[in-house]
């Protein structure tokens, strides 16, 4: 009989831990310097797109996600980026888009218990069309915000918002 209290007792613990993680971790969310760092960092971006230092962009994407790419690695992505920017650059009717003429945040993510892995979602608008414009981003050991990941979508933006990893950080509670 004495065995059952025992394990009582350590269920009960063990439980407590493990709500108390949940509870801890669950409630993380990164700090608004983190965030306000992230915001500068597509502002940035963005600034520089308008004014069509498009190899200014290039380089920064490449020195923030090429860290472990060889020198051939990260001159062929350099260059892919460059002529992605450029051709998007292109004014209608010779492009779809052409001059970035003003920007929007409309989504900002996270990740349930990470503080430190968040996305901001733009809305790029250009003379000719929108672009959808995700920027992912991680802050490192030393607390410094880095780009993580960049892409963009010609998507409809309503469709592209309603996506299951767009949804899921509104509904996951």
């Amino acid at each position: 009989m004495r065995t059952i209290p025992k394990l009582l007792l350590l269920f009960f613990l063990t439980q407590m831990s493990v709500n108390s993680l949940r509870a801890q971790d669950l409630a993380k969310v990164p700090k608004p310097e983190y965030l306000e760092e992230a915001r500068k960092i597509a502002h940035t971006f963005f600034e520089n797109f308008r004014n069509k230092k498009h190899k200014e962009n290039a380089d920064f994407i490449v020195d923030n996600l090429g860290k472990t790419w060889d020198e051939s690695k990260k001159i062929s992505q350099r260059n892919d980026y460059l002529a992605k920017f450029e051709i998007i650059s292109l004014k209608p009717p010779k492009g779809v888009y052409g001059d970035l003429d003003g920007f929007d945040l409309i989504e900002q993510g996270f990740l349930k218990g990470s503080d430190r892995y968040f996305r901001h979602t733009f809305i790029g608008y250009h003379e000719g069309s929108v672009l959808i414009y995700e920027f992912r981003f991680y802050v490192n050991s030393k607390g410094k915000v880095t780009l993580h990941y960049i892409g963009w979508s010609d998507k409809n933006p309503f469709e592209y918002m309603s996506t299951p990893d767009m949804l899921l950080p509104k509904y996951d509670n």
